[in-house]
């Protein structure tokens, strides 16, 4: 080993220097691959030579050490996770998951014992005195793609320390919850599937602006680039009750339809006509025929017959 010390993984790095307080130089390569792993280590001794060479009494060295045993007693294996990788949404929910209900959680006091007391900055991201994780710099703070979703959540994992019997309670607890709405989301948001950047856009500002919908979640947390996938995702993760819930998505179904409406019309000019009963029956059956509404097939019967027109023209 060339330096002061080795690690074996970017998260085992990762970790060390979020318990030590250096969360920059953590969050600089907490999404990195394994191939970093050799600059991550010239990075980490090079930080501890900064430190020695303005206190040549600093016990970093022995702070790093018995860090870096803590969290190989306590790392999670990300092969009892790895059911979440299998596909986008599920590294999503895990995430959302980990990040809604442990916010503000506690930390090992054991990890905290070893900690260095001497870098705290302003952006102190443990709360010593209540032995809290403030979650305003985890070591990936706003993940925009699912692998990076998954890597934040076996972060926050790393962090909390749990027991081997906690932690595997607590992954079974997300992969049952998943499972459970993974069939509803089919169901309960057909009408946001195929819905474009504009239109995620306006069902988040209804989110956010809901006073208890996101809890825990801040609108900070999220890319723009996951919010599609993490809407439904956030509204099953919602603690209110099960009518409560039911009620706002009508209510927003319908909002979501009157705004698209809104949307196709803006441009249309108003016609006001009186059909035959015979003609408007007609229309109604071409309604149900074209799978249209009725401004759509009168739009319809006016171009093909204006095109019908121009061709014997």
């Amino acid at each position: 080993m060339n330096g002061h010390v080795e690690v074996k993984s970017i998260r085992e790095g990762v970790c060390i220097l979020w318990y030590l307080g250096y969360t920059d130089i953590a969050s600089l390569y907490a999404s990195g691959s394994e191939r970093e792993l050799l600059r991550f280590n010239g990075a980490i001794n090079r930080l501890i030579d900064q430190i020695l060479k303005e206190n040549d009494k600093s016990d970093i060295v022995l702070n790093f050490i018995k860090n870096q045993e803590m969290y190989r007693k306590y790392r999670v294996d990300e092969t009892i996770a790895s059911w979440f990788s299998h596909d986008e949404k599920s590294s999503i929910y895990f995430w959302l998951y980990l990040l809604k209900k442990f916010r503000d959680q506690q930390v090992g006091d054991e990890i905290l014992s070893l900690a260095d007391n001497h870098h705290y900055g302003n952006e102190i991201v443990r709360d010593r005195n209540n032995s809290k994780i403030i979650v305003n710099e985890l070591p990936i703070r706003t993940p925009d793609n699912a692998r990076k979703c998954f890597m934040a959540g076996l972060y926050i994992l790393d962090l909390l320390s749990f027991s081997s019997d906690r932690l595997q309670r607590t992954l079974d607890e997300i992969k049952i919850d998943y499972a459970h709405i993974r069939d509803l989301n089919r169901k309960d948001f057909a009408w946001f599937t195929d819905s474009g950047p504009e239109d995620v856009k306006w069902v988040w500002k209804q989110f956010s602006g809901h006073q208890d919908l996101l809890n825990n979640i801040k609108k900070w947390d999220l890319s723009e680039s996951l919010l599609s996938q993490a809407i439904p995702l956030l509204y099953y993760l919602w603690d209110g009750r099960e009518d409560t819930k039911a009620l706002y998505l009508n209510t927003l179904r319908k909002r979501y339809a009157n705004m698209k409406h809104r949307k196709k019309v803006a441009d249309k000019a108003p016609v006001n006509i009186r059909i035959s009963q015979d003609a408007k029956k007609n229309l109604v059956k071409l309604e149900k025929r074209l799978n249209r509404n009725r401004a759509d097939v009168i739009e319809y019967l006016i171009e093909k017959t204006w095109a019908e027109l121009n061709q014997k023209n």
